[in-house]
């Protein structure tokens, strides 16, 4: 496939899942809201430690102390170079949402919910203007995306699973539809794009997992010498 056949085939997708979001955002989000806030008494709790776990911060600490670890104290170059990829792609996948969610301010469901306020507010740094995207769906779907990417056999399992499990932000009122959708393709793009690029034959941060030269060592070059 030529590079320009792959620009055009990325476009063709980028229209139509923009097409398919303009449609959920019209005639899906507000009556599915609305439907699903009888479920959340019962569910709220579960529903909740859930959305805690796979939230951005508690993700972003969790891989990046562990990338830091391989990398700094047990100077491991295979492991360090395996959780590279995720770790960037949860950084620069957060980095978008946040820009993503200020220019389009959308409304939180609470707002539906309360006030019946349901729009778009362009260019916003209000909490309550920020559900488009989700974070929580981003970040998972980088993750998902990874592990996609790596066990592209089970691809489509990662994909839907990203999916269900970020729609507890659907029932718990935090975001809508729509907001999981744009959260999850952000995540999946980022992750893959991130992890078929082209790299280095040996990237510069691999430089912290080489061993330092002993004594031993350092004094057998000097006899050779």
């Amino acid at each position: 496939m030529t590079p320009i056949s792959n620009r055009l085939r990325i476009f063709f997708h980028v229209v139509l899942f923009t097409v398919l979001m303009i449609c959920c955002y019209c005639f899906i989000d507000d009556h599915l809201t609305l439907h699903t806030q009888h479920l959340r008494s019962s569910l709220y709790i579960p529903l909740r430690i859930l959305s805690i776990l796979i939230s951005p911060p508690t993700q972003l600490v969790i891989w990046t102390s562990l990338f830091l670890w391989f990398l700094i104290i047990k100077k491991s170059q295979k492991i360090s170079h395996t959780l590279y990829p995720m770790v960037a792609s949860l950084i620069l996948t957060n980095a978008l949402v946040r820009i993503v969610k200020v220019f389009f301010g959308r409304s939180r469901p609470d707002m539906l919910l309360t006030d019946g306020i349901y729009h778009l507010k362009i260019i916003s740094f209000q909490r309550i203007f920020s559900s488009l995207p989700s974070g929580h769906a981003a970040t998972l779907a980088a993750i998902m995306g990874f592990l996609a990417a790596r066990h592209p056999r089970y691809a489509l399992l990662y994909i839907l699973g990203s999916i269900l499990l970020s729609l507890c932000r659907v029932f718990i009122g935090a975001h809508y539809l729509t907001d999981i959708l744009v959260g999850n393709f952000l995540g999946f793009y980022v992750s893959w794009m991130i992890y078929f690029e082209e790299s280095l034959d040996e990237p510069i941060y691999l430089e912290y997992t080489k061993k330092e030269p002993t004594y031993d060592s350092l004094s057998f070059h000097s006899q050779t010498d």
